[in-house]
């Protein structure tokens, strides 16, 4: 490899989010979707660049960065896109928040399948705004839509669905049929899409590709609003900034204007970041998604060898899902962080505590530790 993974970084005494989370000191963090890898040379260098330039003033959207993402999406996922659909905003959770108040009125409600990353929950509460939770099957370790579930919930007030594709927190990949069975719904019950897509560049499975929903027909591509972005690919989490892609004209427009005065300019390094991710740094994600691969084949391979867990994902990313139903612990979570000392993130976050998160995006020699923990803790269970 060009790129060195294995590299191990002290994170101690940059404030990180991360590393600060747990008290104990012996416990390894390995909760949010931060990954623990340095991020490549191709988008430090311009950043350097930038920053001995000097000044940082107000910074308007380069045109050269709405043409690289535009690109990108039609080389990567064959989405044919206009560059005058995206609008640029400082972080997914941001586009989430401006889409519920973009959509629904007072009164109205959003579907939200569950188990899911907070924040989808959270925007509508942020708008006063109402949410329905419905609630994903998990098949073989594969999260999946209840639509039976989803038909009875829907109501006249139904405006808006949430959808996570990738799904996070379990990395399920949905395929074409899956969402065209979900647009089917929303065509007949004149719903809206929000769709977080921050993990489609990073999908583990040869055998999938991602399908961004807009893309599926002319009704889904009228009726949405699609978020992707550079920082979960190309580990700028600290540089907030996504693409909202909004092909129809007065939805766009509705949330440009429901974005001001309230969100703020995006950062000037991030604009920096994203264009130099996007333009050179194409070999290091390559690479990237290979190390994930075998780390998450050690991973499940191991875990799934000790009695009462089991992880089958994810398809794409780099959080495992894994299954503490059969474990009988009261508090799974609780298990993890203070007796196998690995900090995961507990289930209850996203909606169902006999969960747990981990993340898996660090060098291999800190995965494997976090495993040796786990399994030592287990086969010490009084």
């Amino acid at each position: 490899m060009k790129y060195d993974f294995d590299q191990l970084i002290d994170r101690d005494t940059t404030h990180s989010t991360k590393w600060l989370k747990f008290s104990d000191p012996d416990v390894l963090p390995m909760w949010i979707a931060d990954m623990d890898f340095l991020c490549p040379p191709e988008v430090t260098n311009p950043m350097i660049e930038r920053v001995n330039q000097g000044i940082f003033g107000y910074t308007d959207t380069p045109v050269s960065l709405t043409k690289l993402f535009f690109e990108h999406v039609h080389k990567t996922i064959g989405w044919k896109i206009e560059e005058d659909w995206i609008v640029w905003v400082p972080g997914g959770v941001v586009g989430l928040n401006i889409s519920c108040k973009t959509v629904l009125a007072p009164g109205d409600i959003a579907l939200v399948p569950s188990p899911i990353y907070p924040p989808f929950t959270e925007a509508p509460e942020n708008m006063e705004r109402g949410f329905v939770k419905t609630f994903l099957k998990d098949i073989n370790g594969r999260l999946e839509f209840d639509v039976k579930e989803i038909k009875e919930l829907l109501s006249d007030d139904t405006k808006m669905l949430y959808l996570c594709n990738p799904q996070n927190p379990g990395g399920t990949v949905f395929t074409n049929r899956e969402l065209e069975d979900l647009s089917a719904l929303c065509q007949e019950n004149d719903i809206i899409v929000c769709s977080d897509e921050i993990h489609a560049d990073l999908i583990l499975d040869d055998n999938l590709k991602h399908t961004p929903y807009a893309s599926l027909n002319s009704y889904a591509q009228e009726n949405s609003i699609t978020i992707m972005g550079p920082c979960k690919t190309f580990n700028l989490a600290g540089f907030p900034i996504a693409a909202a892609i909004i092909p129809n004209e007065e939805l766009r427009e509705d949330f440009e204007r429901n974005s001001k005065g309230i969100v703020a300019h995006i950062d000037t390094m991030a604009f920096v970041a994203a264009e130099a991710a996007y333009r050179s740094a194409n070999e290091w994600k390559s690479e990237l998604i290979e190390y994930l691969k075998t780390n998450k084949t050690l991973l499940s391979n191991r875990i799934n060898d000790i009695e009462g867990l089991s992880l089958c994902g994810p398809e794409a990313g780099f959080l495992a899902w894994i299954d503490c139903r059969q474990s009988n612990l009261d508090s799974p979570v609780k298990f993890f962080v203070e007796e196998a000392k690995v900090g995961v993130h507990g289930g209850e976050f996203f909606g169902n505590e006999q969960y747990v998160r981990l993340n898996f995006g660090c060098p291999r020699s800190i995965l494997e530790e976090a495993i040796s923990r786990i399994e030592k803790a287990f086969s010490q269970r009084k």
